[in-house]
C-alpha cells in the first residue's frame, strides 16, 4: 500500500497526532538567576539534552565557571569524565548565558568573582 506524504499528514492530524516529532526532542530551558552573591536556585535537576539559562540583573558582573583551573577553590567545580571545562565570560547587568548539556552527571560551578562569598552551584544531569 502506497500514501501520498500530504494525505498522511492530513490522516495523522485527524486523528490529533502532530507530525512535528522533533518539536518533541528538545530539551526544556530551565532558568538560573544571579543573586548579589548567589545562583537561584543554587541547585538545579535536568535531563540530558535540556538547557540551563542564567541571567545576571545585577550591577555586579558575574560568571558561571565550569572551569577548575579558573575556580579559587578547583574542588568548587567538578565535570563528569569526559566533559571539556565551559565558561561564560564577564557577564554584566543583565547579561545572560546558556548551556545545552549533553552527558549525565554532576557538574559543580562558580562565579569566579564571588566564590569566596559562596557563590557556587549545581547542575545535576539525569
Amino acid at each position: 500500500m502506497h500514501i501520498h506524504r500530504r494525505a498522511f499528514g492530513k490522516l495523522l492530524a485527524a486523528l490529533g497526532i502532530s507530525a512535528a516529532a522533533p518539536a518533541l526532542a528538545q530539551g526544556k530551558t530551565v532558568e538560573v538567576t544571579m543573586k548579589q552573591a548567589s545562583f537561584s536556585p543554587a541547585s538545579v535537576t535536568i535531563a540530558v539534552g535540556d538547557t540551563v539559562h542564567w541571567t545576571n540583573p545585577n550591577v555586579i558582573t558575574h560568571t558561571v565557571t565550569f572551569d577548575p583551573s579558573k575556580a579559587a577553590t578547583a574542588s568548587n567545580v567538578a565535570l563528569p569524565a569526559g566533559v571539556a571545562p565551559f565558561d561564560s565570560g564577564d557577564m554584566e547587568e543583565d547579561g545572560n548565558f546558556s548551556h545545552t548539556f549533553t552527558a549525565k552527571g554532576t557538574y559543580k560551578y562558580v562565579c569566579q568573582y564571588h566564590e569566596s562569598m559562596g557563590m557556587t552551584g549545581t547542575v545535576i544531569v539525569a
